[in-house]
């Protein structure tokens, strides 16, 4: 990330009243109050003031994101940082609302403290980001060091004021000390102290700046600690900035408060818009007449009164046309009866403690048809934040995935968003896998990890939420999605303790799992059949007409029997009895089946039904993570599609593909729109009946599903390539990798369907820009 040139930006200086940024503003002790979060009283950033509370609280204001939410709290009026003491290292939160501009000078002001004593610093990490990026980039610059990560400037425990390194890509925790001119007393810190850490930027003509970081003793005003650098380049000290709370690694860990964060001078520049929450997003689908919306707000301690009201402009005003309490995963789920769809409709949400968030209800589509546009599997970042990572690249034509860079960190996923609005979707689905448990940081293993459920889930709202605020959304939640990597449902049943997911079951507790599928699903119209599963687990799979498309939402992981084939004795299953929708999704589908051909009909599903994987010799893959298994039930499921003359799309392989099923739909799987984990389809060439396209052709699986495969999109380098040099199928580096999005058109003039995929960084607005080459593929109504 990078503050835009000079020449376009608007730079001012800034006092101490102008930028006090969210709750670090307070200076007060306790008081016996609830959290009462309300605007600035001059409009100056936008930013949420917190009173002082006695209790914690994990939002700390519009002005910040806490990397991670869970490691940081409001304390009475202060900042604190919270980690668990295995995850003190480099904590930080990000300061949305201002950035540097090295080429000027400016000054950052804290009080800082330590909360619990031991070994550690304090302070700013600042020029953090990478040049010319998007401004949410540096929110995830965390504990390992690397291109992009800045400088640190802090407070010891020792009590001396040193300048770090923040950029090492190879000893990414050593956080190497500049040599600086060092004064002052420095006397060891404690636990009842209250510090003023000032860093001040002064530019000089040669294109170096000097740095001066000063900690003074808040009470008495007496200098504990100087520190002063020079000889750096304005642009190592340009682009965001964090608070840093961090310990050693090893030795006593401590953690430290903040207060009062403040900036001056034309080189900080001030961007209030940037603020976040206390609504972050909103998501909604309409069916029927019936409108559903979720709207998401920071995780905060709430109120009972606390609620989210959704009003509808008329003319010049707003009517209040629905209100609900904020409920679990901070989420309100809003319903509207007798929804008028034949015209947009402004919208905003308001929170009843101050804040509102604004979009469009489209007018619902006409007989002309409707473009579909789908997402599946967006990691936050290829390389983790708080963990050793390589840096080096072993195949030729593979680029350097700097730690900080776009190139590592695909979040907020600014080029593959830009492309996916200029397509104009009418419904957004979004397949699974909308992020990692284990990106961008380390997965909490406890059983209801609610605040690192929304850490990593609340990326991908900040990320996509310009298209979700005006686009119908459809969402499946996947395996990933339930913090789990593979995930074979057996209809609600707990994954026996220390065992594999292939064995089947749930891993977490069945609570945080509601409020995984609450948050992500809640706004999906109304499920086929409400009936719960094993444990209170709730469903979502369902069926609606939208624009006169009849849409199937299938729920492919949570019925399914588990990978071994064995049930509770350790005896085989017999295959006829194991299950992949299970008994009542495959009566919905029989109910469509029974409809015959009629409107367009789409089916979503979460993964390929074919194991449409080959291996480094060539030979197909027997991947049961697939709903190509169990095959009779994956056939009996295509059969009913077929009946119906439905298209199917999924995600989840991240292999963008189509094929047609022998006796069955056409299915599209759209691509990753950003993950690691590479999968090819190479088979021995020559396929039967082979497209024009490499590796298209007739082609059987390992369970014996048969299929035309249409069109397929390898990576760029073979697979016996890429594991000769690494070993695994892991790749980051996504300009060597087809990633993206899939587009499906339907024409309900023309009577067809037109399926494309487009890589990420297509803007497909340019004169001659075109989808992956394969697409697009047009199927007739007729053919389907």
């Amino acid at each position: 990330m990078s503050p835009e040139s000079a020449s376009s930006v608007e730079r001012r200086r800034l006092t101490r009243r102008d930028f006090l940024l969210g709750a670090a503003a307070v200076a007060g002790g306790a008081v016996a109050v609830p959290v009462i979060w309300t605007h600035l009283a001059d409009g100056a950033n936008g930013t949420a003031v917190a009173s002082s509370s006695p209790a914690d609280d994990h939002w700390l204001g519009a002005g910040y994101w806490g990397n991670r939410l869970q490691d940081w709290v409001i304390r009475n009026g202060r900042i604190v940082c919270v980690a668990d003491a295995s995850a003190r290292i480099g904590r930080t939160v990000y300061l949305l609302t201002v950035s540097l501009d090295g080429s000027r000078p400016f000054s950052l002001q804290v009080r800082t403290g330590t909360d619990v004593p031991g070994e550690g610093l304090s302070g700013f990490l600042i020029g953090t980001g990478e040049l010319g990026t998007d401004y949410r980039r540096p929110a995830l610059v965390g504990p390992a060091s690397g291109t992009a990560g800045g400088l640190f400037c802090v407070y010891g425990s020792d009590g001396r004021a040193t300048f770090r390194d923040h950029t090492d890509e190879i000893n990414q925790f050593d956080y190497a000390e500049f040599s600086s001119a060092g004064s002052g007393p420095a006397p060891a810190r404690t636990a009842g102290e209250q510090v003023d850490l000032t860093l001040s930027s002064v530019p000089r003509s040669d294109g170096t700046v000097t740095l001066t970081l000063q900690a003074v003793d808040s009470s008495t005003g007496s200098l504990l600690s100087q520190a002063v650098l020079t000889g750096r380049s304005q642009d190592s000290v340009t682009g965001g900035i964090s608070l840093v709370s961090s310990a050693p690694i090893k030795g006593q860990s401590a953690t430290y408060w903040f207060q009062n964060v403040q900036s001056q001078g034309q080189g900080a520049v001030s961007r209030p818009e940037r603020g976040l929450g206390p609504v972050v997003g909103t998501m909604f689908s309409l069916s029927a007449g019936v409108l559903k919306m979720t709207a998401q707000i920071m995780p905060m301690r709430l109120t009972t009164s606390d609620a989210i009201t959704l009003q509808v402009r008329l003319g010049s005003g707003w009517r209040t046309v629905a209100k609900a309490p904020i409920g679990p995963g901070w989420t309100a789920l809003l319903r509207v009866e007798g929804w008028d769809a034949s015209a947009p409709r402004p919208y905003r949400v308001v929170y009843s403690r101050g804040g509102t968030y604004e979009g469009t209800i489209p007018a619902e589509p006409g007989p002309a048809g409707m473009t579909v546009l789908t997402l599946s599997c967006t990691k936050a970042s290829h390389r983790h934040i708080d963990a050793g990572s390589r840096y080096d690249t072993l195949v030729p034509g593979e680029h350097a995935l700097g730690m900080y860079t776009s190139r590592n960190v695909y979040f907020p996923f600014e080029r593959l968003v830009r492309g996916m609005r200029a397509q104009r979707p009418d419904v957004f689905v979004a397949m699974g896998d909308q992020f990692y448990e284990q990106n961008p940081t380390v997965k909490d293993p406890s059983g209801n990890p609610e605040l690192d459920f929304l850490y990593k889930y609340l990326l991908w709202l900040w990320s996509f939420r310009d298209i979700t605020r005006d686009t119908p959304t459809l969402v499946l939640v996947d395996d990933h999605d339930v913090f789990q990597s593979n995930l074979f449902g057996e209809s609600g049943a707990p994954l026996p303790a220390g065992a594999e997911p292939s064995v089947g079951g749930y891993r977490n507790d069945p609570v945080w799992i509601n409020t995984v599928q609450r948050v992500q699903c809640g706004h999906n119209p109304d499920a086929f059949d409400h009936a719960p599963v094993e444990r209170g687990i709730t469903v979502y799979f369902t069926r609606f007409t939208y624009g006169g498309v009849r849409f199937v939402l299938l729920e492919d992981r949570k019925f399914k029997s588990g990978g071994d084939g064995l049930d509770e004795n350790a005896a085989t299953i017999p295959e006829d009895q194991l299950q992949l929708l299970g008994p009542r999704q495959e009566t919905m589908l029989a109910g469509l089946a029974a409809e015959g051909p009629g409107p367009p009909t789409v089916v979503v599903s979460q993964t390929m039904y074919a194991s449409l994987q080959t291996g480094v010799t060539h030979q197909p893959l027997a991947v049961r993570d697939s709903a190509g298994w169990p095959p009779q039930a994956s056939r009996r499921a295509l059969k009913s599609m077929a009946a119906a003359r439905a298209v199917l799309l999924a995600g989840d392989t991240h292999l963008a593909a189509l094929v047609r099923h022998v006796d069955g739909p056409v299915q599209f799987c759209g691509p990753a729109g950003g993950a690691t984990f590479v999968r090819w389809f190479e088979p021995a060439p020559p396929l039967p009946n082979a497209g024009s396209q490499p590796y298209t052709g007739e082609f059987t699986d390992s369970y014996g599903n048969k299929m035309q495969v249409l069109a397929v999109a390898n990576m760029k380098i073979d697979q016996a390539e890429w594991v000769k040099a690494y070993h695994n199928t892991n790749c980051g580096d996504q300009a060597i990798k087809e990633e993206g999005y899939g587009v499906l058109r339907i024409d309900g003039v023309a009577r067809r369907h037109t399926f494309e995929a487009w890589r990420f960084d297509v803007d497909p607005t340019t004169r001659g820009a075109r989808p992956m080459p394969g697409w697009p593929y047009v199927l007739p109504f007729d053919e389907a």
